[in-house]
């Protein structure tokens, strides 16, 4: 990971896939600079709600990164099996993971 500043917009996306197979939706609170997001099973029942999101949090690769790791093992403490997931490395100032080549 890289000392980077995120977007909430990048963020936002990351988070939503880092919860597969279950679903997540993230929600902006711009009156607080903030986002919430909620993971949810595949039948649509919630298995975690975080209300915010800070900037300070969101922002930095580092703090998201825990941000998610815990969010992570909370659903998983909830009996919910979660695909392998690593915060990517974000290598510029876009906010978007480096891709591989796929050849």
């Amino acid at each position: 990971m890289s000392d980077r500043t995120l977007t909430i917009d990048d963020a936002m996306q990351l988070v939503s896939e880092a919860f597969l197979p279950c679903g997540c939706v993230t929600s902006a609170n711009p009156d607080e600079d903030s986002f919430s997001f909620t993971v949810m099973t595949g039948n649509g029942t919630e298995v975690l709600r975080v209300p915010s999101v800070a900037q300070a949090d969101y922002s930095s690769p580092q703090r998201l990164g825990s941000v998610i790791e815990q969010a992570r093992l909370d659903v998983e403490d909830k009996e919910q099996r979660l695909d392998p997931w690593t915060m990517p490395d974000i290598t510029d100032g876009t906010g978007i993971p480096e891709t591989p080549p796929n050849y």
